[in-house]
């Protein structure tokens, strides 16, 4: 097989020659060129991947759930094979593949593995993903990001992000969430999370059921305390988060009082009063 890596400059904090030097040893297991490092936005990101596509047999995105987010919705991933080497910050995507830290390993395994065909998350007719919320998630992304660009940077910048989310900065909406024929009524809704996989970053395993292989849509709605919160976070990083109302169904769509910013597979999305989820079965193949 004939493999292409793409990264870009910017995830998991490391300059692009840094980067280049941390992919040296996968590229050489791969016998691949390194691609995306002259980049300089998502969209030169997403035509460089475009380009390569219909140049290689597996497109290997190396960075965090970010870069594999945007190759997943630049390329035709149910007939182009992808792989992924992790190199972000939070890599939910990694605790979900159960990779190791190490790059070399990864690019072995992905060499020596076999396609599987898993499940993605159509967002609004918008954007495929593989993690998607509604509700507070929204706000410690933008809180992470700006406490980023001022030099903070691993799990204690996300956890201050998280704790200013909460205390000061994220306000709370009601919602009517409907999954196919049932309908919930939400009160102060911290969060609604549509999934497709456990995890969220820093491998917290906040979705334990949630499977990639399953053809359904796995969501969990969240309207808890300070409290019953604090426990749910506190064992999310243990055995898993035990709170919050889990469904499982094929398509959701959520209708709020006022508009919340959606956010998928780590990156902040659009703002609406209502969002729709359906069920891709099958559209992601990854070979791992």
């Amino acid at each position: 097989m004939h493999y292409a890596i793409i990264t870009n400059p910017v995830s998991g904090g490391l300059s692009a020659e840094q980067k280049r030097s941390a992919l040296a040893e996968a590229a050489k297991i791969l016998d691949a060129e390194i691609h995306g490092l002259d980049t300089r936005s998502a969209e030169e990101f997403c035509q460089c991947a475009q380009q390569l596509a219909g140049r290689c047999d597996v497109l290997v995105a190396a960075g965090g759930d970010g870069t594999f987010s945007d190759l997943i919705n630049a390329v035709d991933t149910k007939h182009l094979a992808v792989g992924f080497l992790p190199l972000g910050t939070g890599n939910a995507l990694r605790h979900a593949l159960k990779y190791k830290r190490d790059l070399s390993q990864a690019a072995h395994r992905i060499k020596r593995g076999k396609s599987h065909r898993y499940d993605l998350i159509d967002c609004d007719g918008k954007k495929r993903a593989f993690t998607a919320s509604v509700g507070i998630e929204g706000t410690v992304i933008r809180r992470w990001q700006q406490r980023r660009t001022r030099g903070g940077g691993g799990f204690k910048t996300y956890f201050l992000a998280i704790l200013d989310a909460y205390f000061r900065l994220y306000q709370r909406v009601n919602a009517v969430i409907q999954m196919d024929q049932e309908t919930i009524r939400i009160k102060e809704l911290l969060s609604l999370m549509v999934v497709k996989q456990p995890y969220y970053g820093f491998g917290m395993k906040v979705v334990p059921k949630a499977r990639f292989d399953d053809r359904k849509l796995h969501s969990l709605c969240v309207d808890s305390g300070p409290i019953m919160t604090f426990i749910g976070c506190l064992a999310a990083f243990t055995w898993g988060n035990p709170i919050g109302r889990y469904r499982t169904g094929q398509e959701l769509t959520v209708t709020l009082d006022r508009p919340l910013a959606l956010q998928f597979d780590g990156s902040p999305g659009w703002e609406a009063d209502s969002f729709s989820f359906r069920i891709l079965p099958g559209a992601l193949k990854l070979k791992c």
